[in-house]
């Protein structure tokens, strides 16, 4: 299946969930989440701003930050299609609307040292188990991830129905190191699923 077919199947069976659909998967994602090692291990954590119909990130950042972790989130440049990573401290007051509907850091924000984050929380649309990845076309996590420190970990949150047998992937592609559904968590280096 081509990139646009895929994106477009994928991103109507997303819509189709109920927000209360969202929020169970949502929850049980997030126990699997702070069970899992890297995320113990990290102290300074990337997280996308969700959108209604994807894995959601609020609570997460939330409860990490009550954790005493650092939390990044990223500032879109549209025009640059450039990801700059922001420290967040407080969810109610340094946020405002973004490109798309989506929550980003207000332009004051305090910029984070791409070299210090140990772990990424990257976004898409469909996944397959190798941790290919597809977004919604832009390139801004591609271009974002390329730049990561080699120590630094990508896991992807996704709903179940967003994994598929395989997503077309270029040289350029960067694929994430592990996914985690509300079944379970996808190394995808070794390729191993514990479910």
């Amino acid at each position: 299946m081509e990139k646009e077919t895929l994106r477009h199947h994928i991103l109507s069976m997303r819509r189709n969930l109920s927000s209360e659909e969202v929020k169970e998967r949502s929850e049980k994602i997030r126990e699997f989440f702070f069970n899992f090692p890297l995320v113990k291990k990290a102290s300074l954590i990337l997280f996308y701003l969700s959108l209604p119909d994807e894995v959601q990130t609020e609570r997460l950042i939330r409860d990490t930050l009550k954790m005493g972790k650092k939390v990044a989130v990223p500032l879109v440049k549209k025009e640059k299609r450039e990801i700059i990573p922001c420290k967040l401290s407080n969810y109610d007051k340094e946020l405002e609307d973004g490109p798309w509907g989506i929550l980003q850091p207000k332009i004051k924000c305090k910029r984070v040292d791409i070299k210090e984050i140990d772990l990424v929380v990257v976004p898409g649309v469909a996944f397959d188990e190798k941790g290919h990845r597809l977004g919604f076309g832009a390139g801004f996590y591609d271009r974002f991830l390329k730049l990561l420190s080699s120590t630094t970990k990508t896991v992807s949150l996704s709903f179940e129905i967003q994994i598929v047998n395989k997503v077309p992937s270029l040289p350029h592609d960067i694929s994430v190191d592990y996914i985690i559904t509300e079944k379970r968590i996808i190394n995808c280096k070794r390729r191993i699923c514990n479910g």
